[in-house]
C-alpha cells in the first residue's frame, strides 16, 4: 500500500523544463514541488471546463492589467501604428 505522503524522483529533467518549472512556481508563489503537483493535480481533475467562466476569469484579469479588448479597430490602429 503506498502512502499519501509517498515521495518520487524525477530523473531525465532537462534543465529548459527545469527552468520552465522553477519560473513558473516564482510566478505562481510556490516552491518548485508545489508547481509541479498543482500541474499533476490539475491534469487529473475530471469533468468538462466551465469556458464561460474560464473567459469571465480572462476578461477580470484583463481589466485588472488595463488590457484593452482587442477589437477589429484596436488592430488597426496598432497595425496603423506600424505593429505588426
Amino acid at each position: 500500500m503506498i502512502s499519501p505522503m509517498s515521495n518520487i524522483a524525477l530523473r531525465g529533467l532537462s534543465e529548459a523544463l527545469h527552468s520552465a518549472l522553477r519560473d513558473a512556481a516564482d510566478r505562481n508563489h510556490r516552491s518548485l514541488n508545489g508547481e509541479i503537483l498543482a500541474r499533476l493535480e490539475a491534469s487529473f481533475r475530471a469533468g468538462p471546463r466551465d469556458s464561460a467562466a474560464i473567459l469571465a476569469r480572462v476578461r477580470a484579469r484583463a481589466q485588472r492589467l488595463e488590457i484593452p479588448d482587442l477589437t477589429p479597430e484596436v488592430l488597426e490602429g496598432l497595425r496603423e501604428e506600424g505593429r505588426p
